[in-house]
């Protein structure tokens, strides 16, 4: 009976294991789909309590394409990747300076859709700012 029971609790153990990875894995993948190929605008960005409006201004856009690049409308190119890192969502970005210096930027991703997304990111000062993007 011992025995049995042993079995019955690593069988549980390893399709735990084995889901977790799934949603993870299933989880960038529609991540990734929704992301790609489009040119996400961004309409504001709140650091602390202030707002920073961009609509109906010539603004910042990214684009992240479906070969694991990225390019922004100041010139910057990269690569990105999309992770699961402690149950929450982030984008990964390697980039290289107009000087050719290499950055690197990582987004938590807060929401994302069809036509919204939503990042944070924690800036010098160590207060996080709220990065608010559409498509059109």
């Amino acid at each position: 009976m011992k025995t049995l029971y042993t079995l019955f609790i690593v069988v549980i153990s390893f399709t735990l294991v084995a889901c977790n990875k799934e949603t993870a894995t299933t989880q960038t993948d529609v991540m990734n789909t929704l992301l790609t190929n489009k040119n996400w605008y961004l309409d504001y960005s709140i650091t602390g309590t202030a707002t920073k409006s961009y609509v109906g201004q010539s603004t910042y856009f990214v684009t992240y394409l479906k070969d694991g690049t990225t390019k922004d409308s100041d010139g910057l190119t990269g690569t990105y990747t999309v992770e699961v890192i402690n149950n929450q969502s982030q984008i990964h970005v390697q980039l290289k300076t107009a000087g050719g210096n290499p950055l690197e930027v990582i987004y938590n991703i807060l929401s994302v859709g069809e036509t919204k997304l939503v990042l944070s990111k924690v800036v010098s000062s160590g207060t996080p700012t709220q990065l608010f993007f559409t498509n059109k």
